[in-house]
């Protein structure tokens, strides 16, 4: 049985006493703001009653680029896609459907498991990259009834052979990431195959075997249908500053993620080691390029998300795990660390190793720590941590009696974190 007791805890101070019962919750819950209606000035008119679709649309707007990052913006500030996905959003609206957005992303692990990331499998970063988009739906759901849908176009067998990762462990990341999904209820979140996107599988569900089967075919297969004859990658370089940002992305990340590749074992030196990646990314942007055409075939009227820097024009750059000084890496090309206030902090694995404590989850390890007494407890508890500095503490064993000490620390936790969930099974 879950807990079912709920005692409210608005604000808290280090000297507060927290009384629990056995089988109790606490939550620490945030402010709400209240939504002011928009008038017209000179005739004190809702612009709602004027065009409702329109100003609802904007009102979708202004959420979505909350979650944005972008490079440039307009004069006035404002993200520069938001003139041409405004009309887009509208006709949603007006018809009154759920906002469709679509998202290229969460391919497969970094093969650099010595220095970048824990494993080849999901953890908490993209644990927190999918409670991120869901975020964004359910912010948008409470404005607008019909609410939000996120397509994730896995594109993972876009690259994967070009950075000497199998296409097995490809299907594996991407397995065990929809059960993540699955698991924690996110029904805002929907998952699209590159072979169904090419209409060469129709099943929702793929085995293994027959997903390596039609890897290579599907890469072909793009490549056939979205390939700009006598592309010059070079030349379109030049002239895109987006895709020229993403080079430079990925020709600063593969020198060390291509480290122990077996794409690159035969380089006799340095020189050749860089010029091999040089070209690697050169490849990935025509890859990307042809992937892109395809996505926008598949879905032409869906919100475009990107997990890359961009100057925001065509789509939406949007951070899974937002950091503060920076746009933030992607789960798959790093490790998180959680500091003791919940938030989050994105790096290389060799970066956190020396600083924070390793964390497993089901024997795999999952994430960083920092040290605190805060998290060393008299009862046996587990600390779970999720998006929004959203805490969880959940008792081991059967029920046992908060020490005086344990309350103190989740007096303490309570006050850092946006809420604290103590419960027991």
């Amino acid at each position: 049985m879950l807990a079912t007791a709920i005692v409210e805890v608005p604000l808290l101070n280090a000297s507060d006493r927290i009384v629990l019962t056995p089988k109790s919750r606490v939550f620490v819950l945030s402010r709400t703001v209240p939504v002011v209606s928009v008038e017209d000035d000179t005739t004190g008119t809702s612009l709602e009653s004027v065009n409702p679709a329109r100003s609802k649309a904007e009102e979708i707007i202004n959420i979505v680029e909350t979650y944005g990052s972008h490079e440039r913006t307009t004069a006035a500030g404002e993200w520069l896609g938001r003139a041409s996905f405004t009309p887009r959003v509208e006709t949603h609206v007006a018809a009154n459907r759920a906002i469709p957005m679509v998202l290229p992303a969460f391919p497969m692990k970094s093969n650099n498991r010595m220095d970048k990331v824990l494993g080849a499998l999901p953890d908490l970063g993209e644990e927190l990259g999918l409670a991120r988009l869901v975020n964004l739906c359910r912010d948008i759901k409470a404005v607008y009834a019909p609410g939000a849908i996120v397509v994730i176009v896995t594109d993972g067998i876009c690259y994967n052979d070009l950075t000497g990762i199998p296409d097995e462990e490809v299907w594996d990341y991407g397995n065990r990431l929809r059960k993540i999904a699955v698991e924690k209820g996110y029904a805002c979140i929907q998952f699209h195959r590159i072979m169904n996107m090419l209409d060469l599988y129709s099943g929702a569900q793929i085995s293994k075997d027959e997903y390596v089967k039609l890897a290579n075919m599907s890469r072909n297969e793009i490549h056939r249908r979205c390939g700009r004859p006598g592309f010059d990658v070079d030349k379109f370089l030049k002239s895109d500053e987006d895709y020229l940002r993403t080079y430079n992305g990925y020709d600063k990340f593969m020198k060390v993620d291509l480290k122990f590749s077996p794409v690159t074992k035969d380089c006799a030196g340095p020189k050749q080691y860089k010029k091999r990646i040089k070209s690697i990314a050169k490849k990935m942007i025509v890859r990307g390029v042809e992937y892109a055409e395809l996505v926008r075939q598949i879905y032409p009227d869906s919100l475009r998300l990107s997990i890359h820097p961009s100057s925001g024009q065509t789509k939406l750059s949007c951070p899974l795990i937002p950091q503060k000084d920076s746009f933030s890496m992607s789960p798959w090309h790093c490790s998180v660390a959680v500091l003791v206030d919940g938030k989050f902090i994105t790096a290389h694995k060799s970066s956190h190793r020396q600083k924070f404590d390793l964390i497993e989850k089901s024997g795999q390890p999952y994430f960083f720590r920092e040290s605190s007494p805060l998290f060393e407890w008299d009862a046996m508890v587990d600390f779970e941590h999720f998006y929004g500095q959203n805490l969880v503490v959940r008792v081991q064993k059967n029920w046992e009696e908060p020490s005086d000490s344990d309350l103190d620390k989740l007096a303490l936790l309570a006050i850092q974190h946006r809420s604290v969930t103590f419960m027991s099974d």
